[in-house]
């Protein structure tokens, strides 16, 4: 079974449960991470604090391998850069080169080849 998923964490907020059943079933998980989160929101006020923000990068990725060992799955780096959520009126520009600028080709090549091997 193959999750695709924008950011690290998303594996645990959507879908945790379902994986960890599949798993538990001898089903191979493998999660496909689209971006290294580096530009999403923390929700836990605990966890907004300055030093967190200037590393979120490398502790989503910690947090990553953290739940690939609990829930037991494989998990691929497909390294686009995360777009973020932009607000306001009118919305800012995406930054350069970010996922949601890449044309879907582009952006869908790395998914195709993890999903080729991983049939």
């Amino acid at each position: 079974m193959l999750h695709v998923h924008a950011h690290p964490d998303d594996e645990s907020s959507k879908g945790a449960a379902s994986t960890a059943r599949y798993v538990a079933e001898g089903v191979e998980v493998l999660v496909a991470t689209c971006t290294g989160g580096g530009r999403g929101s923390i929700l836990n006020p605990k966890m907004d604090r300055p030093e967190v923000l200037e590393n979120i990068t490398e502790i989503r990725r910690r947090e990553m391998d953290t739940a690939r060992e609990i829930l037991g799955i494989r998990q691929e780096w497909l390294g686009w850069a995360d777009s973020g959520f932009p607000g306001g009126a009118p919305l800012p520009p995406l930054p350069e080169g970010c996922f949601a600028a890449l044309k879907v080709e582009d952006a869908a090549a790395p998914l195709v080849k993890l999903i080729r091997e991983f049939r």
